[in-house]
């Protein structure tokens, strides 16, 4: 008979190892599973902050633009029929300069040329995944034009997208005269 010693350094059956081992490998998925959640969770929200930073930045500078403009025509539907465009003039003293904005190929895309010149083709990209969206021009009760930019943007693959609105007013513009002319800067459409 083995005394209470002698069956301390008896050791452990297999049986023990495999169930010791068996229970630290469900632990060690568990916990490798949680580890890989939340790098995913947290390569989203890096995402997401990303891009919205560029929204910002984007609509930021859109904004100094848009709130000096003299006159934004109303929203078009570009030659392709594959995108939406905006046009606004903006006046420092006797130069004009045209800015078209367009919803195309998954961007927010703008281009400047000066007043009734031919446009360029460079387009600059302000915003990518784009999924979707709309310009829309308004007059204000003060006769001051509107321009609201609404897009679906979708941050990183496998995130649900956002929807973004931004409204701005020009502040230099007057519906009254530019009833007449919803076509400010027309060189720019079908270009």
């Amino acid at each position: 008979m083995l005394s209470g010693r002698d069956r301390d350094d008896a050791g452990i059956s297999l049986v023990d190892l495999m169930v010791s081992m068996s229970l630290m490998s469900v632990f060690m998925a568990i916990f490798t599973t949680g580890i890989v959640q939340m790098y995913r969770t947290a390569g989203r929200a890096e995402a997401t902050q990303v891009m919205q930073a560029d929204l910002d930045l984007a609509f930021e500078r859109l904004d100094d633009e848009v709130r000096y403009a003299r006159a934004i025509s109303l929203p078009g539907t570009d030659s392709t029929g594959a995108g939406t465009y905006v046009e606004y003039l903006n006046v420092d003293g006797a130069t004009q300069t045209c800015t078209e904005l367009r919803l195309r190929d998954g961007a927010l895309q703008r281009r400047a040329w000066t007043g009734g010149a031919t446009p360029g083709s460079t387009w600059r990209t302000l915003a990518a995944g784009v999924t979707g969206g709309t310009f829309d021009r308004t007059n204000r009760a003060d006769q001051r034009q509107q321009l609201t930019v609404t897009m679906s943007v979708q941050f990183a693959a496998n995130v649900p997208g956002h929807e973004t609105s931004f409204q701005f007013t020009a502040l230099n513009s007057d519906a009254t005269a530019s009833r007449t002319n919803d076509t400010v800067c027309g060189e720019g459409r079908n270009h």
